[in-house]
């Protein structure tokens, strides 16, 4: 299966890229401006059967928008959060909708999950094993179910069914929380959901 990620040159794209690259996937790195190495959003969103929708919060309803017709019955995994930061400390603006559920409405076609919102960009590109949770969102439980088996491969945890898709801004929000939890405690921290 080859894997897309859209604004794949930020840091979660970055870390991301090298993680699933370590396991034998085939990645397609996207940007708006292509360079060595990296091609336009528009074709790696073409050529992947999976994408991950890994551009900032401000462009993620542009991007989809923009290129719903490449994302038409593919599955996209919306990673996004709406944290901007004040005073140098992360914080949330969220909108009416989650930015999932503004992905799935500005690309009606595509197969939106909400997802990997609590993995630490830094700990992605560490080669170490990441021992937490993916926590996964969505309304197509076959879309979800094959991320899920991707996020078990990447995690040394498990894979959790959240429910909808229109959960997916309580999953968002979590971004910020464990980012003053780093910020904090100088650490990358993760989540494991514990009793099941």
């Amino acid at each position: 299966m080859t894997i897309g990620i859209l604004g794949g040159t930020g840091d979660f794209g970055r870390g991301l890229a090298t993680r699933l690259r370590t396991l034998g996937e085939d990645v397609l790195v996207g940007s708006r401006t292509p360079r060595e190495g990296v091609v336009a959003n528009a074709e790696a969103a073409t050529r992947a059967e999976l994408v991950f929708l890994s551009v900032p919060p401000t462009g993620v309803e542009s991007t989809a928008r923009d290129l719903a017709a490449e994302l038409a019955g593919r599955i996209v995994v919306s990673v996004a959060s709406p944290v901007v930061f004040r005073d140098g400390r992360p914080s949330l603006d969220p909108g009416e909708r989650s930015l999932a559920e503004t992905a799935a409405e500005a690309a009606p076609e595509a197969r939106v999950v909400a997802g990997f919102h609590t993995i630490a960009a830094k700990a992605l590109a560490r080669p170490d094993p990441l021992d937490e949770d993916v926590l996964l969102c969505g309304d197509d439980a076959d879309a979800k179910a094959t991320v899920a088996r991707l996020a078990e491969r990447i995690v040394a945890g498990r894979a959790l069914d959240c429910g909808r898709l229109e959960a997916a801004g309580w999953l968002e929000t979590l971004t910020a929380l464990l980012l003053t939890i780093n910020k904090n405690y100088k650490s990358e921290t993760g989540v494991r959901i514990t009793g099941l």
